[in-house]
């Protein structure tokens, strides 16, 4: 049987902490609507590519997650 190698990188909260400098605004940040995160269990995930595509959208503009849920 063949087996297929698949190189996904997603980012965890934990990961978003250390690139944002915060963890409250990682965590709004998944929250927040139109935002490409993942819930398997009580993980929160985001794919890297789907990160840079949602920042490439969103560039220059003002993204507000103060109030996000």
């Amino acid at each position: 049987m063949e087996t297929r190698e698949y190189k996904v990188r997603m980012f965890s909260a934990h990961d978003l902490t250390a690139i944002l400098g915060s963890r409250a605004m990682a965590y709004r940040l998944f929250n927040t609507e139109g935002f490409p995160a993942i819930r398997i269990g009580k993980r929160v995930l985001v794919r890297e590519d789907s990160l840079d595509a949602w920042l490439k959208e969103n560039e220059g503009q003002y993204v507000d997650i103060r109030t996000a849920q």
